[in-house]
C-alpha cells in the first residue's frame, strides 16, 4: 500500500519483552515524527497501540491520520468487549479508516467514523527457484496458515488424508508449533514452519494450487492476494468478502474435510483454465486499486502522483 500511495514506509521491529519492545517502538515513532514533520500519517491497525499513540501525537504535530485497518483493526478478534470499545473509540477519531470491504466500511460508519474502501494492492512475488523439498512431488498444494483462531487447519489436515491417497502433497507454511503441533502429528502433510521470503515465493511459484481458509466472514486473506500475484489457482473459504473480490482463478469451499479435498481436486483439474483467468483479473484489480488510491490521496489533501 505504501508503494501505491507513493509514501515512505517506516517499520520498527525490536527484540526483547513485549513491554520493552513497545516502549522502544513508542520512542522511535515519536522521534521519527519530530524529524519528518509529516502532513499525513498512514498507520496499520493492528497495532492498536500505534494508533492510540498517533492519536495523541496528532494533537501536537497537526497531521492527518489515516488508519489502514485490517480485520483486527475493526473487529476484536478475541471477542473482548473492552478491546472492541477501544477499537470503536479510535476508529471514530482518526481522520479516515481505510478498510478492504463494504461490510467493514458500514461498521465504521455505524459507530460514527469515516470509512474509505480500498482493496489491498497485490504484493510482488519474486520468481524463485523450485524448493528442493518439491523435487519428485506430483500434484502439489501450498496451505498458507498462521495457525490462528480463524483458520480451520484441523479440517485441512483431515482433508490431507484423502488428498495424499490421491497423489497430492500438501506443503504447509507457518509456525505450526503455535498450535502445539509437530511434523510427526501430521503425517499426511509437510509442515514447513516459517520460511524465508525467497523460499516462500518459490513454493508460490511452483505449486499447482494454493489453499487459504478463514472462518471470519469479512476477512480478505493474504494468501489469496499472493496466489493471484503468483498466477496460481487457489481454494478459498466461501465467505461474502472473499467471493465478492476473488471472482476468477478461484474455487470456493466450506470447511468440512470432504469439501476441502473436493475443492482442491477441482482446482487442480481446472488449473489451466483457472490460471488463464488470473491475468485479466489482476489487471482489473490493479487498475481499480490505483483509482481508489488516487481518490484517497485527494481525500487526505496529498498532491497527485507524477506520471
Amino acid at each position: 500500500m505504501a508503494r501505491e500511495l507513493g509514501v515512505p514506509l517506516h517499520e520498527f521491529d525490536f527484540g526483547g519483552s513485549r513491554i520493552g519492545r513497545q516502549q522502544r517502538a513508542v520512542r522511535a515513532t515519536v522521534a521519527l515524527l519530530l524529524q519528518a514533520r509529516p502532513r499525513v500519517v498512514f498507520a496499520s491497525n493492528p497495532s492498536l497501540v500505534l494508533t492510540c499513540l498517533l492519536l495523541v501525537c496528532r494533537t501536537f504535530f497537526r497531521f492527518r491520520l489515516a488508519s489502514d485497518a485490517h480485520y483486527g483493526g475493526v473487529v476484536a478478534v478475541t471477542g473482548s468487549r473492552a478491546t472492541q470499545r477501544l477499537l470503536d473509540f479510535v476508529n471514530r477519531r482518526v481522520d479516515v479508516v481505510v478498510v478492504t470491504n463494504s461490510v467493514h466500511a458500514r461498521r465504521i460508519r455505524d459507530i460514527g467514523g469515516t470509512a474509505f474502501v480500498c482493496p489491498d494492492p497485490l504484493p510482488r512475488v519474486t520468481p524463485s527457484p523450485r524448493p528442493s523439498a518439491m523435487n519428485g512431488a506430483g500434484k502439489s498444494v501450498l496451505f498458507i496458515c498462521s495457525f490462528d483462531l480463524d483458520e480451520p487447519f484441523g479440517e485441512v489436515f483431515e482433508a490431507a488424508r484423502t488428498l495424499a491417497r490421491n497423489g497430492y502433497t500438501l506443503y504447509v507454511s507457518g509456525r505450526y508449533w503455535r498450535a502445539g503441533l509437530s511434523p510427526e502429528a501430521v503425517p499426511h502433510a509437510m509442515l514447513l514452519g516459517y520460511v524465508d521470503r525467497d523460499t516462500y515465493d518459490g513454493y508460490l511459484g511452483h505449486v499447482d494450487v494454493v489453499l487459504d481458509l478463514t472462518t471470519w466472514e469479512d476477512c480478505l486473506v493474504c494468501g489469496a492476494y499472493e496466489a493471484m500475484a503468483a498466477g496460481r489457482p487457489c481454494v478459498l473459504s466461501r465467505t461474502p468478502a472473499l467471493t465478492e473480490l476473488f471472482t476468477h482463478g478461484t474455487v470456493f469451499s466450506s470447511h468440512t474435510p470432504a469439501d476441502i479435498a473436493a475443492a482442491v481436486e477441482i482446482a487442480y483439474e481446472r488449473r489451466e483454465a483457472l490460471r488463464a483467468e488470473i491475468a485479466p483479473w489482476v489487471a482489473r484489480h490493479e487498475m481499480a486499486t490505483r483509482q481508489r488510491v488516487m481518490v484517497l490521496r485527494t481525500t487526505l489533501g496529498l498532491p497527485a502522483l507524477a506520471g
